[in-house]
């Protein structure tokens, strides 16, 4: 596991990984690291991200050197990199371009690399509990933390429209999101003022 502990001098502990990212030879890996992990949990969990993004854009590289040739996307990853690249990056703003790869990466790095097409909604429901248990992160200590219903809804959203345009594109027969288990929203109760309670706030507003 290329996970390590690092102590300093000041007694003061961290957490670092540290890998060969995807296509590197012994004469040439350009390691990839990253320091200041607080647990090894913490480390594993950034690495696996990271590895998961440098496959992504090694997959990337290729397929753009092969052209219109290239080999069908696979994975997940593939799927939503395929996604990107042929329809959120020609048809959207850069800004909600920019947005869905930071969905992306709270995507459990295993379900990523799944192929697309065995992928079921029970696989997909188990991602949205864990998701919602434990998908965000804090942005100080990057410590895990609940995430909202909404925003799992919306990245549930994405990898539903990735297979909508897997669909069309004849790589896959359905979408596995619509029959997943989607966390429920609260309804909020609306609250409106009574007449006599708008004349005042009118008055109020006018003195």
């Amino acid at each position: 596991m290329p996970v390590y502990k690092r102590k300093y001098r000041s007694g003061k502990v961290v957490w670092y990984y540290q890998f060969a990212p995807p296509g590197s030879t012994r004469q040439d890996q350009n390691l990839i690291t990253e320091s200041g992990f607080a647990t090894k949990q913490e480390a594993t969990a950034a690495e696996a991200v990271r590895r998961t993004e440098e496959q992504k854009k090694f997959e990337t590289r290729r397929a753009d050197a092969a052209g219109v040739a290239a080999a069908m996307p696979t994975t997940l990853a593939l799927l939503l990199a395929e996604f990107m690249k042929q329809h959120a990056e020609e048809k959207l703003a850069p800004k909600t371009v920019e947005r869905y790869h930071e969905m992306v990466a709270y995507l459990a790095p295993e379900l990523l690399a799944m192929d697309m097409t065995a992928i079921t909604p029970l696989h997909l429901s188990r991602e949205w509990t864990r998701l919602l248990k434990c998908g965000g992160h804090t942005r100080k200590t990057k410590t895990p933390r609940p995430m909202k219903p909404k925003t799992v809804r919306n990245i549930a959203g994405l990898v539903s429209s990735a297979y909508l345009r897997a669909i069309k594109w004849g790589l896959v027969n359905a979408n596995p999101v619509t029959h997943s288990d989607l966390p429920k929203m609260k309804k909020r109760a609306g609250l409106a003022l009574l007449p006599s309670e708008q004349d005042r706030m009118v008055e109020c507003a006018v003195g």
